[in-house]
């Protein structure tokens, strides 16, 4: 494929990412938060097996059960759990900026806790992102703070986490086969918290127009994207991809405004803005000492 092609791969990519944000805003119009991840987590599971089957190396020994199934729990059911409740209270486009603040704590916690080499342009990521966050929070506190918010940023901190457990325990094996089975250890947790705060059998009644949005955010949402995200970050490197995620909330925003008819406030569009700039300067400015090892992005996706 040539750079046409991995341009156009690059837009499926962050078009497919951002467009989750309003899609589930909709979505949460017909069920809960906590079905409609089950539907979600189950429905990816099964277009990433489909996508990625040639690849997947299905062989599981015993020891790799208990370490899979804690990374199913970081790095899909409880942050996508968190960031489901969260736009139920706060906007998709704030939702998503909120949420994009992962890549920036991953950063600091990839250099904390793992020992990672770092530059200077690292602590001006870290620093301008962070501002972003606090002017975010600041203002919601004059207007009347919103659950969600703080949802949301436990989420992205949830999703951090998630990566350092992969970075640390996970990293010789295949990120398609693991992606594949941490999607397949989250369904029965997601069923079971799904069937506790929703006992009603009749909650789990799928609409066509609810499974559709399902099916939008499972395959384009998922699976595609993240047949993207390997081959370009395999292409041009981890530092060149994750540098440019500041797009997706961005366009999100633009979605979020085109579909949902939300426009966002000026705090927010300055929050978007100094968080964009702390994920590219984290991203440029960590000096990683395996470039296999540091992934610096995700397993499972937004």
């Amino acid at each position: 494929m040539g750079l046409k092609g991995d341009i156009a791969l690059f837009a499926i990519m962050v078009t497919s990412w951002s467009i989750n944000y309003p899609v589930l805003k909709i979505a949460l119009n017909y069920t809960t938060p906590f079905v409609l991840l089950f539907y979600r987590i189950l429905f990816s599971f099964i277009f990433i097996y489909i996508i990625f089957r040639p690849k997947l190396h299905l062989k599981l020994s015993r020891h790799d059960i208990i370490p899979l199934f804690i990374l199913s729990l970081l790095d899909v059911v409880i942050w996508m759990e968190l960031w489901f409740v969260a736009e139920t209270t706060i906007s998709a486009s704030l939702t998503s900026i909120l949420i994009y603040t992962y890549p920036i704590i991953s950063t600091l916690m990839a250099v904390i806790f793992l020992g990672e080499h770092y530059n200077k342009y690292v602590f001006v990521g870290i620093i301008i992102g962070f501002t972003g966050i606090i002017v975010i929070f600041s203002n919601s506190l004059k207007v009347g703070l919103k659950p969600g918010i703080v949802i949301a940023i436990l989420s992205a901190i949830m999703w951090a986490l998630g990566t350092m457990y992969y970075m640390k325990y996970h990293t010789k094996r295949d990120r398609e086969t693991t992606n594949f089975y941490q999607f397949g250890f989250a369904i029965l947790p997601a069923l079971l918290i799904a069937g506790v705060t929703n006992p009603a059998i009749n909650t789990f009644e799928l609409t066509p127009l609810l499974l559709g949005l399902i099916l939008i955010m499972a395959i384009p949402g998922t699976a595609v994207a993240y047949y993207a995200f390997l081959h370009l970050n395999r292409k041009y490197g981890v530092s060149t991809v994750s540098s440019f995620l500041f797009i997706v909330p961005a366009l999100s925003v633009v979605f979020s405004f085109v579909i949902l008819d939300e426009i966002p406030t000026l705090i927010e569009i300055a929050g978007l803005l100094m968080v964009a700039a702390g994920i590219f300067f984290s991203a440029k400015g960590t000096k990683v000492r395996s470039t296999e090892k540091y992934i610096h992005a995700r397993n499972s996706l937004p």
